[in-house]
């Protein structure tokens, strides 16, 4: 009876802590949530009151929805790269040789959609590259990224050293039209939850990012399923870099820079987890994606120079880190 008593004892107090900490880890969760929205609500009012109502103008407004637009795209496609655990450091280099592409064309005299087309299928190129050069050789992702990263730079810069590749923007306005973004915003938010959320392309990205193993022990085709997920990125690259090239309406040896670092503050500022999973989360890359045009236009309106703008993008991504990193097991936990 003493050993009954005290196994029950044992028993009652395991699923005591257990109940416990599911109520931490729910909180906890629920909290990360949370955290993203406040910040950029703080964000809103701050830059309200700095620039006395300047950053809530109708002028400015519209710039936001601009200035959003390409990065909160891109993040669509991230999400499913990030979900499964994978990352891509090319992106930007891919932007801006896909712009200079398109650029090209349209001063040789091709058809808008020709231009687009092309535009397009450079960055799903560039994305279709850095998996299979990661999948096919069996090599961490980071290296491949890394050099299509250094073949497109080089590219880019090569053809850019002759001047900079400028089109006439004036004669497609309608590309910059805010309606016209605003539409294909909704439509790429809509497909992209659904196939983040209900589909076995969705559901399957996280599950390799929570448990690989288990995942392919399940018979999930992790390989096929990665590809995919990087041909979705360089869709939504391709689309954001047509849309940036007729709003700066012209191609440097720098275009595209800094674009990868942008997406990787957003996939922080959002609390997406780095390492993918169960609790990644589409809304979380969005969210991180309008803070990150939200800082930066907010900042440039408050009077800062671009230099001074990077410094504090510098320092704000090594505070997130330094706040979402589990030095117990060697995890980012955000």
């Amino acid at each position: 009876m003493d050993n009954s008593a005290a196994i029950t004892r044992e028993s009652e107090e395991n699923q005591r802590i257990q109940q416990d900490l599911d109520r931490k880890a729910k909180s906890k969760n629920l909290l990360n949530i949370i955290i993203p929205y406040i910040g950029l609500g703080f964000l809103f009012v701050f830059f309200i009151i700095v620039t006395q109502g300047k950053f809530i103008s109708t002028i400015n407004i519209e710039n936001l929805i601009t200035q959003s637009f390409s990065l909160t795209i891109i993040a669509i496609g991230a999400s499913f790269v990030y979900a499964h655990g994978g990352t891509d450091f090319s992106i930007g280099a891919t932007c801006g040789c896909a712009q200079l592409v398109c650029g090209l064309l349209i001063v040789s005299g091709y058809p808008l959609w020709i231009a687009i087309a092309a535009c397009i299928l450079v960055t799903i190129l560039g994305a279709s590259a850095t998996a299979g050069i990661a999948l096919g050789l069996g090599v961490p992702v980071f290296i491949g990224s890394m050099c299509v990263r250094t073949t497109f730079n080089g590219i880019l810069q090569y053809v850019a050293e002759s001047g900079e590749v400028v089109i006439d923007y004036k004669q497609y306005m309608f590309m910059n039209s805010t309606y016209l973004k605003v539409i294909i915003l909704v439509v790429f938010l809509a497909v992209g939850y659904y196939l983040f959320n209900y589909t076995v392309f969705g559901k399957y990205n996280k599950a390799i990012g929570g448990n690989p193993v288990t995942a392919v022990q399940a018979g999930v085709k992790h390989k096929k399923l990665i590809f995919a997920a990087y041909v979705a990125l360089g869709l939504c690259v391709g689309v954001a870099a047509v849309f940036t090239l007729f709003r700066t309406g012209k191609v440097t040896g720098t275009t595209g820079s800094g674009v990868e670092f942008n997406m990787m503050m957003a996939i922080a500022l959002g609390g997406f987890p780095m390492r993918g999973g169960e609790r990644s989360r589409l809304s979380a890359a969005i969210v991180g994606a309008v803070t990150i045009t939200v800082l930066a236009n907010g900042l440039q309106l408050w009077g800062l120079d671009p230099a001074t703008i990077n410094c504090v993008k510098g320092v704000l991504f090594v505070l997130i880190v330094a706040l979402s990193y589990d030095r117990s097991d060697g995890k980012l936990i955000s």
